[in-house]
């Protein structure tokens, strides 16, 4: 019963990083980026956002 419920919680935290995984990286990114760099540009954001799009959906599969 035990392995039941890790394999359930195991996919569901599966499914969970990698539907919101670059997305919440992208946040961390751009808090951090305006943290440090208060006047800075923020077109990264979006640049990283294609990055971290890009790296979940080539190399991130269950």
């Amino acid at each position: 019963m035990m392995n039941l419920i890790r394999r359930f919680f195991r996919r569901l935290f599966r499914s969970l990083f990698s539907m919101y995984g670059p997305a919440v990286l992208t946040l961390i990114f751009a808090v951090v980026l305006v943290h440090f760099f208060p006047d800075g540009p923020i077109w990264p954001v979006p640049i990283f956002l294609l990055f971290m799009l890009f790296i979940f959906g080539r190399y991130v599969k269950w």
